[in-house]
């Protein structure tokens, strides 16, 4: 069967371009495909290959002396930002969906410039600006990870923390958070 799939692509590769396409089944109930007509083979309708053509590019035009770009550099001056809670690897167990974020940020956030948070790669809207600590609902039980980031006004990426992972976790009657103690049935 496979055999016939790879036939029927390379018919279909080859003969894009051709009018016609002919279709049988041989004796021993093999698919078969051709450009040529065949005794007892119906025709096939090939529709045209879909395509498409891309907008030009336009180049942005050249900055004035109206407008001069300001320095990403002379303004990202940030010699720390971290994530120092949760710890990398660390294990929450029962936070009832409520994450509590602590940062280090060095010097403190400069005025135009916005933290952000992004929770397992999304980025989390609830982030209260000029704070060090604070929480973020909704954070369920799983391998959890975390990345905080200052952009300037424009959305450019001055400091980056580095990605922690951690771990969440929700004791229950089947599985309680009960370190020391033998499991039930166990001798």
């Amino acid at each position: 069967m496979r055999w016939t799939w790879i036939v029927l692509l390379w018919v279909v590769a080859a003969n894009a371009t051709a009018s016609e396409m002919w279709r049988w089944v041989d004796e021993r109930g093999v698919v078969h495909y051709s450009d040529r007509p065949h005794p007892g083979a119906e025709r096939v309708d090939v529709q045209p290959a879909q395509s498409y053509d891309t907008p030009p590019v336009t180049a942005a035009p050249p900055r004035t002396r109206e407008q001069p770009e300001p320095p990403a550099a002379a303004s990202a001056n940030y010699s720390r930002l971290s994530i120092t809670a949760p710890r990398e690897d660390e294990m929450l167990w029962n936070i009832g969906g409520e994450l509590t974020v602590q940062l280090a940020v060095e010097p403190a956030l400069q005025p135009g410039h916005e933290l952000q948070i992004f929770l397992d790669g999304v980025r989390v809207a609830e982030v209260p600006q000029g704070q060090s600590q604070f929480t973020i609902s909704e954070v369920f039980r799983g391998e959890r990870q975390l990345r905080a980031v200052i952009v300037d006004e424009r959305g450019r990426e001055l400091a980056s923390s580095a990605t922690i992972r951690f771990y969440v976790q929700q004791a229950s009657l089947l599985n309680p958070n009960r370190p020391g103690r033998p499991a039930a049935g166990g001798g």
